[in-house]
């Protein structure tokens, strides 16, 4: 008997693009409830992409504000109604890729 398949893979993702609201640009202004994220060009040779952990944060790296999120999309909306999210604010998108 043996076990099912694996591969096994210490590679990383490639880094790919956040573009918020399909924009391209170092820094966005949000004026709605809810943030539409795009993401593109993430990938990962050997395999594959399983899913996106996302969340926004107060800083860079650190999903303070919305919690790391699931997500099998690479289109993605966050509300961010009950996120305390404080006019004038600077915040940040985090994403991992698995």
């Amino acid at each position: 008997m043996s076990s099912e398949e694996f591969v096994f893979d210490t590679s990383t993702p490639v880094d790919g693009v956040i573009l918020l609201d399909g924009k391209d640009v170092e820094t966005n202004y949000i004026r709605s409830s809810t943030i539409r994220l795009r993401l593109k060009r993430f990938y990962d040779h050997h395999s594959g992409i399983f899913h996106y952990n996302v969340g926004i944060g107060s800083s860079p790296d650190m999903a303070d504000v919305v919690q790391l999120l699931i997500y099998q999309s690479n289109q993605i909306d966050i509300s961010l109604d009950q996120a305390g999210i404080v006019d004038g604010h600077t915040y940040y998108v985090i994403v991992q890729v698995i």
